[in-house]
């Protein structure tokens, strides 16, 4: 899967970001979080800046994640401009305290998703252990998966302990799992 990222030309992760924001805002579930948990894309990944100038535009509370030791720590920002800082893996990071609130729509990158929801992260285990806390508290969220449509894949290798997204957004469509073990879209949501 990096192979084939890696081949892809640039502008077209964010052709598909700006697909993919346009395809999430007229998702029911869009409407009903005004907490927006995203992730900033780094290379190879499919760019969330379009996303996040569309959660201010909606005026969403937007929430950026920061790598704090083994966790994340989400804070929350103000301008899609920042302020930012580069953190241990070269991805932008937010400034200032961590804070978040709930409930939430929680914008989850990775490698790979299948259409069972689940999903290959880049083996540092940061959103799971994340969706793993969230659920030990019992916060209400939910996680939707969000990358290229060329990462949709038969099957992934799963753990127990890895965490089944609500959903999964690409560029092209829109994928809803059933029987995910994180909150669901909103009642009522129909594909």
């Amino acid at each position: 899967m990096k192979a084939r990222l890696v081949s892809f030309p640039p502008e077209q992760f964010h052709i598909e970001g700006i697909k993919a924001a346009v395809l999430i805002q007229a998702l029911p579930v869009w409407s009903q979080y005004t907490n927006i948990l995203l992730f900033l894309s780094m290379k190879y990944e499919i760019d969330t800046q379009p996303l996040l100038e569309a959660a201010f535009a909606a005026s969403k509370k937007l929430f950026a994640p920061r790598v704090e030791e083994d966790n994340l720590a989400f804070c929350r920002i103000h301008s899609p401009d920042g302020p930012w800082h580069y953190g241990p893996y070269g991805i932008r990071e937010p400034t200032g305290l961590s804070s978040t609130d709930f409930p939430a729509l929680v914008i989850v990158p990775g490698l790979a998703f299948d259409r069972s929801g689940m999903r290959l992260g880049r083996g540092g285990g940061y959103y799971d252990r994340f969706l793993a806390a969230l659920n030990a508290a019992g916060q209400e969220y939910a996680a939707l998966g969000l990358c290229m449509a060329a990462q949709i894949v038969p099957e992934v290798p799963a753990e127990e302990f890895d965490k089944k997204m609500s959903g999964i957004c690409t560029a092209m469509e829109f994928i809803r799992i059933e029987g995910s073990n994180t909150s669901p879209l909103g009642a009522g949501y129909v594909d």
